[in-house]
């Protein structure tokens, strides 16, 4: 999402092909992008209109992320899935363009990566420094993205280790970073990155560790730390992270949930949770619940702050088809849920 100059909000989601319903929701399905606006703080919205399809050689547009720049253009960030079959090496391109009419029309995309077999990002993933350069978390991954395993489970086997691409002008080239930061099992998934008041990046993590991990880069994100538990504890699950504009607070949300390795994804995820953090992620001070319902799943979320003084959350939530051990995400069907939080109840 973005907020426009009216006011208004633009979304772009990723929306599965009405043929291609029988398959589900999982991450292989084929899918479009497509445009909702908001003239309300989110409340409404309007019908979808289609705003990218794969060609004859793509599968799936994926992963949107939308960004206001420092000069006032909107840039916008997507993967194209080329293949995406199980127990096969995946391809994915990646690109980048630019909006000066408030998402009326975009510039013809950049490639910020053709055709990997290894890289991926992850939505609502961009963020412009203060000296300008706007940097990108991504995952590298080694491994079959998807393998069939069981009565059509499919389960990721691939390790990933996350990082960066840069631009130093204003997405017309990218740039990769110095180095990876790797952690066990699965590894380091879906990074999402903030700068902090002393000019650092802060990078957060999904993980099978029991715990967000986080890693810092002192160079704007062209080298990174090794990575260190956040101390929040969490199950397998995508974070978000973004500064409050308002207070300069960082705002992390994420499942505040148990770690139970004998579980579906390491634990529940279940609540989703608000934490606010005034000293650049050493504390979590604040806590605030968005859902609590255990026998729901609510992941990927991406937030905007915006003029009203409103945390506008999207996020995708699912009912679980079994909650007894080992469990199981559902999937059959994925809701895209929104919440309107308060700025002034999220401190109170």
């Amino acid at each position: 999402m973005v907020e426009l100059a009216d006011g208004s909000i633009f979304m772009l989601k990723m929306l599965i092909h009405e043929s291609d319903l029988d398959q589900g929701a999982g991450d292989d399905a084929p899918s479009d992008l497509v445009t909702l606006r908001s003239t309300d703080s989110g409340r409404t919205w309007s019908d979808s209109t289609v705003f990218l399809q794969p060609g004859p050689d793509e599968t799936a547009a994926y992963t949107p992320g939308l960004l206001r720049l420092q000069d006032g253009r909107i840039l916008l960030r997507y993967e194209m899935y080329h293949k995406f079959v199980v127990n096969e090496p995946f391809s994915i391109s990646s690109y980048a363009c630019l909006s000066s009419d408030e998402c009326t029309t975009f510039s013809e995309p950049v490639a910020i990566w053709s055709r990997s077999s290894n890289l991926c990002g992850s939505m609502n993933d961009l963020r412009q420094l203060s000296t300008g350069r706007i940097v990108i978390p991504t995952c590298h991954m080694e491994g079959t993205a998807l393998q069939e395993e069981g009565e059509g489970y499919l389960a990721p086997t691939n390790t990933s280790v996350a990082g960066t691409f840069y631009s130093d002008d204003n997405g017309l080239t990218w740039h990769g970073c110095d180095n990876y930061v790797y952690l066990p099992m699965r590894g380091c998934m879906e990074p999402k990155i903030e700068e902090l008041e002393d000019g650092r990046v802060m990078m957060v993590m999904r993980t099978q560790l029991g715990s967000l991990f986080q890693s810092f880069s002192d160079d704007g994100g062209a080298s990174w730390s090794q990575p260190q538990t956040s101390g929040l504890h969490a199950p397998e699950s995508c974070p978000l992270l973004m500064r409050i504009p308002q207070t300069d607070d960082l705002l992390l949300i994420y499942n505040d949930s148990t770690y139970d390795p004998k579980f579906d994804h390491y634990g529940v995820r279940s609540p989703l949770t608000m934490a606010v953090s005034s000293d650049s992620g050493v504390t979590w001070a604040i806590r605030k619940n968005i859902e609590t319902a255990p026998e729901w799943e609510f992941t990927n979320p991406a937030a905007i702050i915006t003029r009203d003084n409103n945390v506008v959350v999207a996020y995708e939530a699912s009912p679980y088809a079994s909650l007894e051990h080992p469990g199981q995400l559902g999937r059959t069907q994925m809701n895209l849920k929104l919440a309107i939080i308060d700025i002034d109840w999220l401190y109170s």
